[in-house]
């Protein structure tokens, strides 16, 4: 009952086909990618530190601690990114 007055919106963002999996740093990410994961962390109100980009354990890029929602170091004008750290 509770669900029932739920409204569920969609939202469609670009993909890429790039092949991530041996990326070691989220800058080296393609950019439609780096714009998914930083939409992901603007919903939820946290920054993402770990980012998966293969089947293993290992396959993660760490953006390391500091990463904050509110600091705003640069802007990229050629690909519209906001890069944040602390």
């Amino acid at each position: 009952k509770t669900l029932s007055s739920v409204e569920v919106v969609y939202e469609t963002l670009p993909g890429w086909t790039e092949d991530i999996s041996t990326v070691k740093s989220f800058e080296d990410l393609p950019v439609n990618a780096q714009k998914y994961v930083l939409r992901v962390q603007e919903l939820l109100g946290v920054p993402i530190r770990w980012i998966g980009v293969g089947p293993n354990r290992l396959d993660v890029i760490d953006r390391g601690e500091g990463w904050d929602l509110a600091i705003t170091d640069s802007e990229d004008e050629e690909d519209g990114l906001e890069y944040r750290s602390a």
